[in-house]
Order: C-alpha cells, then structure tokens, then sequence
C-alpha cells in the first residue's frame, strides 16, 4: 500500500516535470530557426516592368550602398528621363507663384491646381518640379539598397494638363487687359508676366509630352512662350516716352534715362506725341565744409512720370555728395553718381517696383 507521503512526493515530482516539459516546448516554438530565408526581394528589383508597365508607369530603379543615396539617385535618374532641367522649371513656378500670390487685380491666386503646385514647389523634399511622384525602398541581405522613383502615366499628366488649361486661362485674362490700355505701362506689365506664365506652360507641356506622348498633338490656345514674349515686346516698343531734363547741361542725366527705358524696350523721344513724360530736375550745388581740405558737391535729381492725359504715375527724388581736391572733379563725381542712380541705383530699382506694382 502507498502512503499519503509518497503520494504527495509522486505528485510534487509530476509537477515539476510537467512545468519543465513546457517551458521546453515555449522555447522551443519562439526562438527563430537557424535556417529561415531572407525576406524575398519584391518585384520591382528584379522585374521592374513586371512591376510597374512602363504604358502605365514612368519608373526607374537604382541602388547603392544605403538608403538616402539609392533613393537620391532613384530621384536624379527619374529626372533625366524628361531630359529638361526640373530646377529651372521650380525657379520659374516659383517666380510665377510668388506675383499670383501677390495679385488681387488679375484674380489668378484663386486657381486651384496652380495654388495646391505652389504648395508642393515649396515643401517638397524630393524632386520640387515633378508631380506625384512616389517611391519605395528595399534593402537586401548583403545591405545594398534598391529604391525606385515612379509616376502614375495617367494620374500625373491629369495634373499637368489641368494646370496647362489654367495658365491658358491666365494668359488670356492678361491679353484681355493689355487690349483695354494699349500703350501703357499696365498693358505691358500684364503681357510681360503673360510670357513668364507662357514660360511656366510650355514647361508642364514637355513634362506632359513625357508622360503621355499623345499630348504632342494638343498645343496650348497662347501657341508658345515666344509668341508671348513678342507680344510683351511689341507693348513696349509702342510705348514712347518723352524724356525733358532741365539742368542737364551736359546732357549726360537725359542720355542715362534714356538708355535705362530704352534698355526696358520702350521708345524714347525729345519731344511730340508720347505716351508718357518724364520731366526732371537736375541741380550740382557746392557744399562748404568746415575743417575740410577736400571740395564738395552735392546732386539733386527730381524726377516724374506723367501720362498723356496729365496724370502722374511715378515720381522720385535723390541726391548724393561727392568730394575731391579739386571742385572740377568734386563736380564730375557728383554727376558720375546721379547717372549711376538712374542707370542702376535708387531710381532704377523705384521704377522696377512700380512696374512690379501694376500686377497687384
């Protein structure tokens, strides 16, 4: 007969080697095989096409020892498949994106593919002039990294051609102003910005031409960016601007406003039917210091555009002191500085503003 004592052993006994037996098998179903296969290498890597059709993808697949530099190469080589320069055509949308942002009188700000690509110009990290693209990045057991850089053919040039039909809509805005004031500053600056829009334009159609070769065959309503450009210049040129300096004894301030209009493609004349008048006023004026061997002068320069219709559009007014040994050459510096304030300094940076200012 067993006794309760061995009994109880017996039972402490089977316990024990229950509780061994499991955590045995726990071990044993939790800890990885030696032998387990490497995660497979997706499709894209070894089959590009398989992966992503090239009649619905623009794809490429690059790979380099880590992940940034496969997925900066994936990026750089998907930008030469357009064979254009995709900075340049940021830099460009930018220029456009910051005076539509500005522009309350042409009401072109409220274009909505236009605003949401403004948006992805500025906080894209990747490749800012290209729409939707996407990426994936795979890493294999010998660490070198594979990255493809793709975009949907069909979504993408949806995008593009949206924006293109906007620009389209843009430019013609522009030229409808610039026919209601012929021969004026506001029809030129509509025209001008008409062609950095047109430049933006042709820009979207080569990237759509990439993306969707039929689109070769739908050339925006403006024709090209050219075609605006002659336009922005024929404004100009019927633009004729009487230049009258009094004080310019040796005409020297009537030739530096002269050349900085003409520079801008308007027409310059001395007298007769103009567009505009620009009058000023020029004065050298000796200043008397006290405890100085040097001669002073001093430059005055007055200046205001009208319209035809007597109306004045702009105006400034500079000055600036010149000194050497000698008066003669305190004089010629003096009026040295007022031609560089109207060829490139406080005058010529005023006037670019004010033209900039037509547009808002």
């Amino acid at each position: 007969m067993v006794s309760y004592k061995s009994m109880d052993r017996m039972k402490k006994v089977l316990a024990v080697t229950v509780l061994i037996m499991l955590c045995i098998m726990s071990s044993c179903s939790t800890a990885p095989s030696a032998g387990a296969a490497p995660q497979a290498a997706p499709l894209w890597v070894s089959d590009r096409n398989a992966a992503f059709p090239d009649s619905q993808w623009l794809c490429v697949v690059e790979s380099a020892k880590d992940k940034d530099t496969a997925q900066g190469a994936a990026m750089n080589a998907l930008a030469r498949v357009f064979r254009t320069d995709i900075q340049g055509i940021t830099n460009a949308y930018q220029e456009f994106a910051t005076v539509a942002a500005s522009s309350g009188k042409k009401k072109i700000a409220a274009f909505t593919e236009n605003r949401e690509f403004a948006q992805e110009v500025t906080t894209s990290s990747n490749i800012t002039g290209l729409i939707g693209v996407q990426s994936d990045v795979w890493t294999g057991p010998d660490g070198t990294a594979y990255a493809n850089a793709r975009m949907n053919r069909r979504e993408c040039a949806a995008r593009y051609q949206a924006m293109i039909r906007e620009n389209e809509g843009v430019i013609r805005l522009l030229k409808e102003e610039a026919a209601r004031t012929p021969g004026t500053f506001d029809a030129f600056e509509s025209l001008k910005f008409a062609a950095t829009v047109a430049v933006v334009s042709d820009n979207f159609q080569s990237l759509l031409e990439v993306l969707d070769p039929s689109a070769a065959s739908r050339r925006p309503e403006y024709g090209n960016a050219d075609t605006v450009r002659v336009l922005a210049q024929n404004a100009a040129r019927s633009i004729v601007i009487t230049v009258q300096v009094k004080g310019d004894a040796s005409g020297q301030i009537t030739t530096a406003f002269t050349s900085f209009l003409e520079n801008k493609g308007f027409r310059t004349s001395a007298a007769g039917v103009n567009s505009y008048l620009l009058s000023a006023v020029f004065q050298l004026e000796d200043v008397v210091l006290n405890n100085q061997t040097n001669k002073f002068v001093r430059y005055v320069l007055n200046t205001s555009i009208t319209y035809n219709d007597g109306k004045e559009v702009f105006s400034w007014s500079g000055n600036g002191r010149e000194g050497h040994v000698t008066e003669s050459e305190a004089r010629q510096r003096a009026l040295r500085a007022a031609e560089a304030a109207v060829g490139t300094g406080a005058f010529a940076t005023g006037f670019n503003e004010y033209l900039d200012s037509l547009l808002k």
